[in-house]
């Protein structure tokens, strides 16, 4: 399958991070998955759709459910919208198969979960030529663009800008996911990297505003399956047109929905936020459970309520 090379200066707007639904045994449910696909990939204005992220629960999927996740998006995706798949694994070896099965289902972009998320490579993640050798190779063996995964500080494995910056002329490195939590940690990378890579915002919180504001070609949201033409219209006027709109849209849609669903990624309950984007949309009539594969543990009755009551804020369900 030949490699269609992306600009990154094109990729604009919002990437919406799906969820992979379950059944009552389990195991996916793809008259689920296909309606909400179907539904994500044709709303106007979308850049692309992003399957196995972490709100895809891509941990708690094997290679070959992986691949048929994949191949599902390729038949309700266009072609005129990118299908970008969400890859990990615990060696170099690892994410070079992972990268070469989505090829093969229909990807047309990686997006590459960290191999440092372990800890004896935690360290590594700030050295420039350790990050290189990883993504030498992927860029080299699977040829395929690449979204960069750069989680926040916290986690011990955000790569540094240095290492960033050692990565950005590989060819197929076309973008970052920049899950930096605040607006000054994604500026700090916007600053050192836009002018070779689109730095997306990713953050399902308040601070999304300000770091769309600070010059952002776009975002990759898993929030966004909630309301997904609300959220390319927040983007857009946020990077392209009206702040007094973006306001008006992340105060009055956005907020209750980053609250409700995600609690501001403050993690005030131990339950998942995958769960709950899920919640929503059994809520919006569009998937059947909330289910979540464990450890992961699937919301309670409690906070089903809380979501509900943030979809009706939001404006997508009636009071």
């Amino acid at each position: 399958m030949p490699n269609t090379r992306i600009d990154p200066r094109e990729i604009r707007g919002l990437i919406s991070a799906t969820v992979t639904p379950f059944d009552d045994q389990g195991q996916i449910d793809f008259p689920s998955l296909r309606q909400h696909l179907d539904r994500v990939a044709s709303t106007p204005g979308l850049y692309g759709v992003c399957v196995s992220g972490h709100a895809g629960e891509v941990l708690a999927l094997t290679s070959e459910e992986n691949a048929q996740v994949i191949k599902a998006a390729r038949e309700l995706v266009p072609r005129s919208k990118k299908l970008v798949a969400g890859i990990h694994g615990q060696s170099i070896a690892a994410l070079v198969r992972e990268g070469l099965i989505a090829k093969e289902a229909g990807a047309d972009m990686l997006l590459v979960l960290p191999l440092f998320d372990h800890r004896p490579y935690r360290h590594l993640a700030h050295h420039p030529d350790a990050v290189y050798s990883v993504y030498e190779r992927l860029d080299r063996e699977i040829d395929l663009p690449m979204l960069i995964f750069q989680y926040p500080d916290a986690t011990g494995c955000a790569y540094s800008v240095a290492a960033l910056e050692r990565i950005a002329d590989l060819p197929n490195v076309v973008g970052v996911k920049a899950s930096s939590v605040t607006p000054t940690k994604y500026a700090e990378l916007n600053d050192a990297l836009s002018d070779r890579l689109a730095i997306l915002a990713a953050c399902d919180a308040p601070a999304l505003l300000g770091m769309l504001m600070h010059n952002a070609p776009g975002a990759l949201l898993g929030i966004s399956v909630a309301g997904t033409d609300k959220w390319v219209e927040l983007i857009r006027e946020a990077t392209t047109g009206s702040a007094d709109k973006a306001k008006a849209l992340h105060n009055e849609f956005a907020v209750p929905l980053m609250n409700a669903v995600y609690e501001y990624q403050l993690q005030r309950t131990p339950f998942s936020t995958t769960s709950a984007n899920k919640e929503a949309l059994v809520q919006l009539g569009e998937i059947k459970s909330s289910w979540v594969r464990p450890p992961a543990l699937s919301i309670n009755a409690a906070r089903k309520q809380e979501i509900r009551a943030g979809l009706q804020r939001a404006g997508l369900l009636a009071r």
